[in-house]
């Protein structure tokens, strides 16, 4: 499996990312006196392939929701949420399978998608009066 999925990597070129769907609800202003920490959470949804001989779609669901933390850490408030779907198209010559797409879309995928991400938030949530917020670095675990 890992020397056909080396393969498919050193073939693989990417082509496209595009924003297919999203929305958003700003729930409300921040309160830093009563919600003095702020919590923020990114998470993949729904992933969706199909391949053709030269080229791999990936339709890929993302939701983002930013909360705050009340001083005693009891209570947390909704401030902003956000979801959208991607849709990436790759370049490629090797084919793909189920076994071989669940690495990639755990590997590849956020990589290419953070930076995507991280400027709709921070462009949506301006857009909405929202203080900018920036999406951390993307550090993927081993």
């Amino acid at each position: 499996m890992e020397k056909r999925y080396v393969e498919f990597i050193e073939g693989l070129e990417l082509l496209d990312i595009y924003l297919g769907s999203s929305s958003f609800k700003r729930h409300a202003f921040p309160d830093p006196e009563k919600y003095p920490e702020v919590r923020a959470s990114l998470a993949p949804g729904k992933t969706v392939y199909a391949q053709t001989k030269t080229e791999l779609h990936v339709d890929q669901e993302m939701s983002f929701l930013l909360e705050e933390v009340a001083k005693s850490r009891k209570k947390t408030r909704k401030i902003f949420e956000l979801s959208g779907v991607f849709t990436l198209v790759y370049k490629t010559t090797a084919p793909m399978d189920d076994e071989m797409f669940e690495l990639f879309k755990k590997s590849n995928i956020p990589v290419n998608l953070h930076p995507y991400m991280r400027e709709l938030i921070h462009n949506t949530m301006t857009r909405a009066g929202m203080p900018s917020f920036t999406l951390p670095v993307l550090k993927i675990k081993r």
